[in-house]
């Protein structure tokens, strides 16, 4: 599609999903390439308040692993906002990619010509590799007890592809602990809330549920808010939440990453809460027995049911990332990398 909306001239539809659609489209106001998010005519008031409150959450905070948003507004009765526009691939697909090529950052002028930005609508309701699957390399099985093939678990545990997994989620956790001492919660962390650049620089995405700490102008207690299977069980609960549930997310997406399926794969939405709650995921070695421990051990550790078992800060977290990265890689020991709350 091309035509213009407003000042924004469009180039093309990267993405759609039940919230509206993602345009690149050129911001002629400024002449810069910008993702358009733009919701449909006579939207859900809920649609427009997570649109306002994602720009009013990302407006002044400026870092290297969130994207920032440009502007927002209102044209013919249509919502919109404008964000950097990311050349890269959501973080699944990423994987994939890293784990045929050497973690080395490669020109960012060798960015693909498209992104597809669907990744910020809706999760894939399977726990399957996304480009495995569309490659038909893998079928993933996502019952309670799937054990993964040895073919699968060379797929899966591949150095490379793991490395670029914890380089990632560093990343990531060092986009959190910038928010997080900021007060600001994310709370809809996932895979596809990832994209990765050719220069291997992660962006956390979409901050449509953001939440400042005990902000009473937002009335979501009591309420479920959030992609179901990657929450933690006090937001499955509807309670108050600090920043160790955003790392529990963090933990869910180790997992399917790991595992090729969900910590939970319950299709019930009441039962997938449930389970949450009060049951424990398979064990990660149990599905994939060829998962390296050291990254095992840490992805239970933030699955765990109390927020006082997990990692207490996304600091923490990084540079337990950082060391499994590095053990991976079999690189020596060297000083501690600062993961900064800038």
């Amino acid at each position: 599609m091309r035509g213009w909306f407003g000042p924004f001239r469009l180039e093309r539809q990267v993405g759609r999903g039940g919230l509206g659609a993602v345009f690149r489209a050129l911001d002629t106001r400024t002449g810069v390439t910008v993702a358009l998010k733009m919701l449909p005519p006579g939207t859900d008031p809920a649609a427009t308040r997570r649109l306002q409150r994602e720009f009013g959450a990302l407006r002044n905070l400026h870092h290297p692993n969130i994207v920032r948003v440009l502007d927002a507004g209102e044209e013919d009765a249509i919502p919109w906002l404008s964000m950097e526009f990311v050349d890269g691939l959501a973080l699944r697909e990423w994987l994939t990619v890293a784990a045929e090529q050497p973690l080395e950052p490669g020109p960012e002028s060798d960015a693909p010509e498209g992104v597809d930005l669907d990744v910020l609508f809706a999760e894939p309701d399977s726990g399957a590799l996304l480009a495995a699957a569309r490659a038909r390399r893998l079928t993933l099985e996502t019952s309670v007890d799937a054990l993964l093939s040895e073919e699968e678990q060379v797929e899966q545990n591949q150095p490379l592809r793991l490395a670029a997994l914890c380089e990632a989620l560093a990343q990531v956790c060092d986009g959190l602990a910038f928010i997080h001492a900021r007060g600001l919660l994310h709370r809809d962390i996932k895979p596809s809330n990832v994209l990765v650049t050719p220069g291997h620089r992660a962006i956390l995405v979409d901050f449509g549920l953001a939440k400042r700490f005990a902000d009473d102008r937002i009335t979501d207690h009591g309420r479920v808010v959030g992609t179901y299977r990657f929450m933690s069980p006090e937001q499955a609960r509807g309670e108050e939440l600090d920043r160790r549930s955003d790392l529990y997310a963090l933990g869910t997406t180790l997992y399917e990453l790991i595992a090729g399926r969900p910590a939970f794969a319950q299709v019930n939405q009441l039962e997938l809460l449930e389970a949450i709650v009060g049951n424990e995921p398979p064990a990660l070695q149990r599905i994939n027995p060829g998962a390296p421990p050291a990254l095992c051990t840490l992805t239970e550790r933030l699955l765990a049911k109390s927020p006082d078992d997990r990692p207490a800060t996304a600091v923490e977290l990084a540079r337990e990332l950082v060391a499994v990265r590095r053990g991976l890689l079999h690189l020596p020991p060297h000083e501690i990398v600062e993961i900064s709350a800038r």
